[in-house]
C-alpha cells in the first residue's frame, strides 16, 4: 500500500463555498423588503386618499375585502375600477414607497459606522500599545497573523474582562482584534491557548466574514427599532378599533398584521444565529489548518449540560440552541474532527430558508402593490427573480456541499425528497402567514394549491442533488465551478417562474378560486374565433385545464426555465461521457475550494451512457411525430368545409397535436426511467428531446399541410404556410409550442415519481468505484447532446423574444372591454350576500360616485324627449316633422352617450337595479344609434321605431333610480343635493 492510500479521504469545508454569505444575502433581502412592507399601512393611513368607497361602488363586501367573492368584483369591473382608484385614492408615490427601506438602510450604515466605535469605547477597552510597554502580545499576534491574513487588526485590550478569550470586529478593510485580560494574563503561561484563540480570531479576518456581520448586526437592530416595534404598535391600536367596529368576521386578517412582524423577526434571528454558528465553525477550521491547537483549547471549556426529565425543560434547551450565536463546545470539538454540521442539510434550515422566501416575495411585492395595475410581465418577473436568486443560491449550495462530501467520502449521497418536503412546508407556512393563499380566512379553500407547492419544492431540491450527483461522478478531478454556476442559473430560473406564477395564480387556486365550465366554454370560443366546431367536442374537459395551462405559459421566463430544467443534466451528462476520467480517491486526496480532488485518481458514481437516454428520446420523438400525423389523418377523415377549418376547428388540431407530443415524452422518459441510476435526469433529458423532436415534427408538417393529401387538414393545396402563422388565431400556436415545453419537465417528474414509488428506492446508493483506464472517449451521443442544448437554449430565447412586446404591457393598457367581458363570462361577476346595512352602503357609494349622475342624464333626456313629442302627437298618433327630427336627434345621440356607460361603469350592487339599467343600456345603445341614423336619412318611418324603443328604455332607467332611491331611502340625504359626480373616465 502506497502512502497515498494510507488514510481516510479528506474534506474541506470550504469546498464549493461555504454559504453562509447566500444565507446573509438572504436575510438582508427578507429585511430590506419587510421594512418597506411594514411601514406602507402607516403611510396609507396619513394618506387624503380612500379607496374604500370605490370598492363599495363595485359591490365588494369590505368587511371580507380579501375574500375571492369581493376580489371577482374588483377585476371584474377594472374598467371602472381602476379610474376610480385613480381619483379618489391614488397611488403613493414611488418615493414615499421606497423612503421605509432608505431611511432603514441609511439608519444601519450609521450605526455599524459606529458599532466598532462602541465596542472599544473608553472604560472598556484600551489599545494595546498603551499598556504593553514591551510589545511582545504586539509581536506575537503579527507573527502569527504574518503569512495568513493580508491586514494584522488593531489590537485592543479588555481589562475588565477575565476570560481567556478575544473578539473581532469592524470590517474587512479595517478589522480590530479585542484580547481579554484572562487571554493576555496567559501569554506566558500558557501559550498554546493564546495562539490557538488569536489565530481563531484571526480566522474570522482571513474568512472575510466581518462586514457581512456587522452589517447584519447593524440592519437587525436599526430592523427592530425603526420597523418592528412601531409596526406592532401601530396594528395593534388600528386593530383593535376594526375589530370592535366590524367584529369577528376581520379578527383573522387583524390577528395577521400582528403576527407577521413578529414571525419575521423570529425567523430572522433563528437564520441569522445559524450563519453565525456556522461562521465561528469556520473560523475554528480555518485556525486548524494554520496548525493551532483547538482540540485541547476546547478540551478545557466546559460542556453544556443536557437537562433530562420534563420535556419543556429539554424544548427550552433546544429552542435556546436555535438563537444562539456561538455553538456549543462539544460541536466546536467534535467539528474539528468531522466539519459534517457545515455540510449537514438540517430540516429546520430548509424550513425556514421556505418560510423566509415567501416572507420576501410578500414584502417585496407589498411595495408594488400601489402601482399594480402599471406593473408590466417583465417588471413583476424581476420581482419573483429577486427571492428565486437569494432561495437558488442558498438550497443548490446546501445540497451541493452535501453530495460533494458524500462522494468524496463514500457515504450516501441525499437524494434530496426530504430537503425537499421541509423547503415546501416553509413555503406553505410562509402563505398561510401573509394571508396569500387564505385571505381573511386562518385555513385555505383549495388545500390542493398548498400540496402543489410541497411537491414542487420536492421536485426542486430532487433535481438539484440529481444535478450535483451528475457533476461528481462526470466532472471528477476538474473545478466545479462551472456545472454549480450552470445549476445556480437554472435553479433562479425555474425558482423565478414559479414564484411568478404563484403569486399571481397559485395563491388565487388556494384562495378557492377556480374557472366557472360554462364560463370559460363561452370564453375558448372567444379566444379562438371563427367559424369551425372542435372535434371531438372536449371543451368540458379544456375547461378545467386550458385556463391553468394559458397562465402558466404567460410567465416571461418561462421558455427558458422549462428548458434549462433538461438541458443543464444534459450538458453534465454529455461532458461526462466526452471526457471520463477513472480511478479511485486518493488517502490523502483533499478537496480544494472548487474541486472534488486534487489527485490523478478520482471516485465517483456510475453513470449509464448518455445513448440510452437519447435512444428513449429518439423513440419518444419518433411516437410524437406519428402521433401528430394520426391527428391530422383522424381530423381530415371528419371532412370539414374549407369555411369550416378555422376557430375552433383550428384549436383542436393543435390541442390534439399538443397531446401527441406530451404522450410522446411521457413514454420517452417511462423508457429512460428503466436505468438503474440517475432516472430523473434521464427522464427529464429524454422528454425534453423527445418533446423538441416532436414539436419540430408539428411544425414540419402543420407548414406543410396540403401535400400530403391523406393528411391535408387546413389546406386543400400544397405550399410552405409556416405554422405560426396557420395557426395564429387566438394564439393557438404560441398555446401548442409553450404548452409542450413547459409539459415536459412536468411528465418527466410525474414519471419518474411514479417508477421510483413502483421500485421502491427512496435512498440513492453510496458511490461505487469505477475501473478503466482514463483518456478522452468522445462519442456521438455526447455530440449529439451538445447540438441538442443549443437548439433548446435557442428556440426557448427565441420564444421569450417573441413575447416581449406582450410582455411589457401593463394590466391598465391590456384590460379592454372585451377583456372585461370576457372574464366576467368566464368567472362570473357574483352578487354577494351582505347585510341591508352593508347594500344600502354599496348601492349609496354607487349613486355618489357616478349613478347619479347617470339616472339624472337618462331622465332629463328622457323628459326632454317628451316635451319634443308631445306636441306632435294627434289622435294617438306621431306626426313626424323635419323640425321634431331635428329636434329630437341630439337627445337620442345624449341618451346613446349615456347608454354607452352603463359595460363600462360599475354594475348597480343590487340585482333588481342592475337588471332595470343594464336593460336600459342594451336597449337605448342600440335604437340611439337607429335614431340618429333615420334622422341623417330623413326616413320618418324608420324614426318611429326607435324613438318608441327608446321610451321603453327610459323606463328601465326610471325603474333603476327608483329602486336606487326606494334603498337610500332618505331624500334629505347629502347624495340627493348638488350637483351630480361625473364618474371617472373608463380606460377604453
Amino acid at each position: 500500500m502506497t502512502d497515498a492510500e494510507a488514510g481516510p479521504a479528506a474534506l474541506d469545508e470550504r469546498i464549493l463555498g461555504a454559504g453562509t454569505n447566500a444565507r446573509f444575502a438572504l436575510l438582508l433581502v427578507l429585511l430590506v423588503a419587510s421594512s418597506g412592507s411594514m411601514l406602507l399601512p402607516v403611510l396609507f393611513s396619513l394618506n387624503d386618499g380612500n379607496f374604500t368607497a370605490c370598492n363599495l361602488a363595485a359591490g365588494v363586501d369590505i368587511e371580507h375585502a380579501a375574500e375571492l367573492g369581493s376580489n371577482r368584483r374588483m377585476t371584474g369591473q377594472a374598467l371602472a375600477y381602476l379610474p376610480c382608484v385613480a381619483r379618489y385614492d391614488p397611488p403613493l408615490p414611488w418615493w414615499q414607497i421606497l423612503i421605509g427601506p432608505a431611511v432603514v438602510l441609511v439608519v444601519a450604515a450609521v450605526t455599524m459606522n459606529l458599532l466598532p466605535r462602541w465596542k472599544q469605547r473608553a472604560g472598556r477597552c484600551v489599545r494595546l500599545d498603551l499598556i504593553d510597554d514591551t510589545g511582545a502580545i504586539a509581536a506575537r499576534v503579527g507573527e502569527l497573523a504574518a503569512g495568513r491574513v493580508d491586514q494584522v487588526p488593531a489590537l485592543f485590550v479588555a481589562p475588565a474582562a477575565l476570560s481567556r478569550s478575544g473578539a473581532v470586529f469592524g470590517t474587512n478593510r479595517r478589522p480590530r482584534l479585542r484580547l481579554n485580560a484572562g487571554l493576555v494574563a496567559c501569554r506566558d503561561t500558557h501559550p498554546r491557548v493564546f495562539d490557538a484563540v488569536v489565530l481563531h480570531e484571526l480566522g474570522h479576518v482571513a474568512n472575510r466574514d466581518l462586514t457581512v456581520t456587522y452589517s447584519t448586526v447593524a440592519l437587525w437592530r436599526t430592523f427592530l427599532a425603526l420597523v418592528v416595534c412601531p409596526d406592532v404598535l401601530w396594528s395593534s391600536w388600528t386593530g383593535a378599533h376594526v375589530i370592535a367596529a366590524r367584529g369577528a368576521p376581520v379578527a383573522a386578517g387583524v390577528s395577521r398584521y400582528l403576527i407577521l412582524p413578529a414571525v419575521t423577526a423570529v425567523v430572522m434571528s433563528v437564520v441569522r444565529a445559524d450563519v453565525l454558528r456556522s461562521r465561528e465553525l469556520h473560523a475554528d477550521l480555518t485556525a486548524r489548518r494554520w496548525g493551532a491547537p483547538l482540540e485541547h483549547v476546547w478540551a478545557a471549556m466546559p460542556a453544556m449540560p443536557v437537562r433530562g426529565g420534563r420535556r419543556a425543560l429539554r424544548w427550552a434547551d433546544a429552542a435556546a440552541d436555535l438563537v444562539r450565536a456561538h455553538p456549543r463546545w462539544e460541536v466546536r470539538r467534535d467539528a474539528l474532527a468531522d466539519p459534517a454540521p457545515l455540510f449537514a442539510v438540517s430540516a429546520l434550515l430548509m424550513f425556514l430558508i421556505g418560510v423566509t422566501a415567501t416572507l420576501t416575495n410578500y414584502h417585496l411585492l407589498g411595495h408594488f402593490t400601489p402601482h399594480m395595475a402599471m406593473m408590466s410581465g417583465w417588471l413583476t418577473q424581476a420581482v419573483g427573480a429577486v427571492p428565486a436568486a437569494v432561495v437558488s443560491a442558498s438550497t443548490v449550495l446546501l445540497l451541493w456541499r452535501a453530495v460533494a462530501r458524500a462522494a468524496v467520502l463514500g457515504l450516501r449521497a441525499p437524494t434530496g425528497l426530504r430537503s425537499g418536503l421541509w423547503l415546501g412546508s416553509g413555503l406553505v407556512v410562509g402563505s398561510l402567514l401573509n394571508g396569500q393563499s387564505t385571505g381573511d380566512l386562518w385555513l385555505p379553500r383549495g388545500w390542493w394549491a398548498l400540496a402543489l407547492v410541497v411537491a414542487a419544492a420536492a421536485g426542486f431540491t430532487c433535481w438539484t442533488t440529481q444535478c450535483a450527483r451528475l457533476a461528481a461522478a462526470s466532472w471528477p478531478g476538474r473545478s466545479l465551478r462551472l456545472p454549480l454556476a450552470l445549476c445556480l442559473i437554472a435553479g433562479w430560473l425555474i425558482l423565478a417562474t414559479w414564484f411568478v406564477w404563484w403569486d399571481f395564480y397559485g395563491a388565487m387556486f388556494a384562495n378557492g378560486a377556480w374557472f366557472e365550465t360554462a364560463g370559460i366554454r363561452q370564453g375558448i370560443v372567444h379566444w379562438f374565433p371563427g367559424t369551425g366546431a372542435v372535434h371531438p367536442d372536449t371543451t368540458a374537459v379544456m375547461a378545467q385545464t386550458l385556463p391553468v395551462l394559458r397562465d402558466a405559459v404567460r410567465q416571461p421566463l418561462a421558455p427558458v426555465a422549462v428548458v434549462s430544467a433538461w438541458v443543464v443534466p444534459l450538458v453534465l451528462w454529455a461532458a461526462g461521457q466526452a471526457v471520463r476520467a477513472r480511478g479511485r480517491l486518493g488517502a490523502h486526496g483533499r478537496a480544494d475550494m472548487d474541486r472534488l480532488s486534487d489527485g490523478a485518481a478520482t471516485l465517483g458514481w456510475r453513470v449509464p451512457p448518455l445513448r440510452r437516454a437519447v435512444g428513449a428520446a429518439l423513440g419518444g420523438g419518433a411516437l410524437a411525430v406519428l402521433g401528430v400525423g394520426a391527428v391530422q389523418a383522424w381530423l381530415h377523415a371528419l371532412h370539414a368545409g374549407a369555411d369550416q377549418r378555422g376557430g375552433l376547428y383550428a384549436f383542436s388540431y393543435a390541442i390534439w397535436s399538443l397531446a401527441a407530443i406530451v404522450l410522446g415524452s411521457a413514454a420517452a422518459a417511462a423508457i429512460a426511467t428503466t436505468a438503474p441510476t440517475f432516472r430523473l435526469p434521464a427522464a427529464l433529458i429524454a422528454s425534453g428531446i423527445a418533446t423538441l423532436l416532436g414539436l419540430g415534427g408539428a411544425v414540419a408538417l402543420i407548414s406543410t399541410d396540403g401535400c400530403l393529401r391523406p393528411l391535408a387538414v387546413l389546406n386543400d393545396s400544397c405550399a410552405w404556410r409556416p405554422a405560426w402563422r396557420q395557426l395564429q388565431g387566438g394564439e393557438t400556436f404560441h398555446l401548442l409550442v409553450h404548452g409542450a415545453l413547459l409539459l415536459a419537465p412536468v411528465t418527466a417528474l410525474l414519471v419518474t415519481a411514479l417508477a421510483t414509488l413502483a421500485r421502491h428506492s427512496p435512498r440513492a446508493a453510496p458511490p461505487r468505484l469505477d475501473s478503466g483506464p482514463a483518456g478522452r472517449r468522445p462519442t456521438a451521443a455526447s455530440a449529439f447532446g451538445y447540438g441538442t442544448c443549443a437548439v433548446a437554449l435557442a428556440t426557448a430565447t427565441l420564444l421569450t423574444v417573441s413575447d416581449t412586446h406582450f410582455q411589457l404591457l401593463t394590466p391598465a393598457k391590456g384590460i379592454t372591454p372585451a377583456t372585461q367581458a370576457a372574464f366576467q363570462q368566464m368567472q362570473g361577476l357574483p352578487v354577494l350576500p351582505v347585510s341591508t346595512e352593508m347594500r344600502w352602503r354599496q348601492v349609496h357609494a354607487w349613486y355618489r360616485l357616478g349613478g347619479r349622475y347617470l339616472l339624472e342624464h337618462a331622465l332629463a333626456d328622457t323628459n326632454a324627449m317628451v316635451t319634443v313629442l308631445r306636441p306632435a302627437v294627434h289622435d294617438n298618433r306621431l306626426n313626424v316633422t323635419a323640425d321634431l327630427t331635428a329636434r329630437m336627434r341630439p337627445l337620442c345621440a345624449d341618451l346613446r352617450n349615456v347608454a354607452s356607460w352603463e359595460p363600462y361603469y360599475f354594475q348597480v350592487p343590487d340585482p333588481a337595479a342592475q337588471n332595470s339599467w343594464h336593460q336600459f343600456g342594451v336597449i337605448a345603445l342600440s335604437t340611439g344609434q337607429r335614431c340618429t341614423q333615420a334622422v341623417d336619412r330623413a326616413d320618418t318611418k324608420a324614426f318611429i321605431s326607435p324613438v318608441t324603443d327608446l321610451l321603453t328604455a327610459a323606463k328601465s332607467a326610471l325603474g333603476a333610480s327608483n329602486r336606487v332611491k326606494a334603498i337610500i331611502n332618505d331624500p334629505q340625504d347629502p347624495v340627493f343635493t348638488g350637483p351630480p359626480v361625473q364618474p371617472p373616465q373608463p380606460r377604453l
